[in-house]
């Protein structure tokens, strides 16, 4: 029988997905394309933001009012005023600092070598993230073209020699009742390194390659070795 393990701050009312936001109000968690002024990633940042009780969904459409923590004025203006420009993890990390003033601990890594000690090390920090009850923002490309993707992962088993990611795409409609919509298959095969990962929705191969992460949990091991490929943007 197969374990999903998923994150902690979840709730379902009236079948549909909220989470406890800031101030530990509960508040709906998805977002999707169309909803806000930009691309997938910026849609994903948000959904982490909310399951990390930094704000809440109504605060991204809403005038930011007196008693709202300046920071959410300052996201609104770094990521949601902006045109429909394409986000790589590094500006996501730089421009979330710029709205917390600093004050969140955020750090994104990416796979820059194809080895399998880096393979390694990205899939071991997603796996002890969503262990330790939080959600990963995952970046991946599609190896025809140019095209990126990030969805949010909130769960995950074991699969065969596979991680199977459960995870929120802002690029399909979330189901009824339902915690993800879309499903990233992470080849843990080290002996097949060129062996790709998958996506369910578009039953297409991609390589997972970056996540963000906002580390509330300060004791997890997730500094890269400094001389190590395996390196922050």
């Amino acid at each position: 029988m197969q374990t999903i393990n998923v994150i902690d701050n979840v709730l379902f009312k009236d079948g549909i997905l909220h989470a406890l936001g800031r101030e530990e109000k509960e508040t709906m968690v998805f977002l999707k394309r169309g909803d806000l002024v930009g691309k997938c990633a910026v849609y994903s940042l948000m959904i982490m933001l909310i399951f990390h009780k930094r704000i809440n969904r109504e605060d991204l459409f809403s005038k930011v009012n007196s008693e709202a923590p300046p920071y959410i004025k300052e996201l609104k203006k770094q990521f949601l005023l902006r045109t429909k420009r394409e986000y790589s993890m590094r500006s996501l990390r730089d421009k979330l600092l710029l709205s917390f003033n600093n004050h969140i601990p955020v750090e994104v890594f990416s796979i820059r070598n194809f080895i399998e000690d880096d393979h390694r090390k990205l899939h071991f920090m997603i796996k002890e993230q969503l262990d330790a009850g939080w959600p990963v923002q995952i970046g991946f490309s599609f190896p025809q073209g140019k095209e990126v993707h990030s969805v949010v992962a909130v769960g995950y088993s074991m699969f065969e020699r596979t991680l199977r990611l459960f995870c929120l795409d802002s690029a399909f409609d979330l189901g009824c009742a339902s915690m993800w919509n879309n499903i990233i298959d992470i080849n843990i095969d080290y002996a097949d390194l060129f062996k790709m990962d998958f996506n369910h929705n578009v039953t297409v191969a991609v390589h997972v390659n970056s996540i963000l992460l906002i580390n509330d949990k300060p004791d997890l091991p997730f500094e890269p070795e400094e001389k190590d490929s395996f390196l922050p943007f």
